[in-house]
């Protein structure tokens, strides 16, 4: 499936996913969920794009799913996972995140990252309860978003009361990128599938 207007990766955004600030926040990220898992998981990457977070988690084992609706961006991820030598442990599946309920089955994977998608939802319950659809009971799901300083800003007390309604318990909520001076910080949100 090819989504009209999302078919093109846009070089500010390859230019941003190498910048020290998105592979520093790659990597904060990465180490407060891997605080929260035990062994080899199965990942769903919602809006995973390029891959970044998919081929690091991958590169620690875990089965990683990115699910997408432009295809530029799943070849990106495909092309990094393959530079890395983890292309057969990373999967791309060309949709919106939203379809999560109709692509996946009930207990298909063991964490979801909602990485930078949920400030962009509409209803953003909806797409939780859409993306915890495929993650068994007990699963883990980690939102990251703005906090403050962006044009989409989706503050971390209403993703709280977001991710309640959708039925997922609350484990950790950290800070991501918070540095003094800076007009851009970030929170990330780890949550249990109940």
């Amino acid at each position: 499936m090819t989504v009209q207007g999302v078919e093109f990766l846009p070089d500010s955004r390859r230019d941003w996913q190498d910048s020290p600030a998105a592979r520093r926040r790659h990597a904060v990220t990465e180490a407060n969920l891997t605080r929260h898992l035990d062994g080899p998981q199965r990942v769903l990457d919602a809006a995973g794009g390029t891959g970044h977070d998919a081929v690091r988690l991958a590169l620690r084992g875990h089965d990683v799913t990115v699910l997408d609706p432009a295809g530029a961006m799943l070849t990106a991820a495909m092309a990094c996972a393959d530079d890395h030598g983890v292309a057969d442990r990373v999967h791309v599946v060309q949709a919106m995140a939203e379809d999560a309920p109709e692509l996946f089955g009930p207990h298909d994977f063991d964490v979801v990252l909602c990485h930078n998608l949920l400030q962009f939802a509409e209803d953003r319950v909806g797409l939780l309860r859409a993306l915890t659809a495929p993650l068994r009971e007990g699963g883990l799901l980690s939102v990251v978003g703005p906090a403050s300083g962006a044009l989409f800003v989706c503050p971390a007390s209403d993703v709280l009361d977001d991710l309640r309604a959708a039925g997922a318990e609350v484990l950790a909520h950290y800070g991501v990128d918070v540095q003094s001076g800076h007009p851009l910080s970030y929170f990330q949100i780890i949550a249990r599938n109940v």
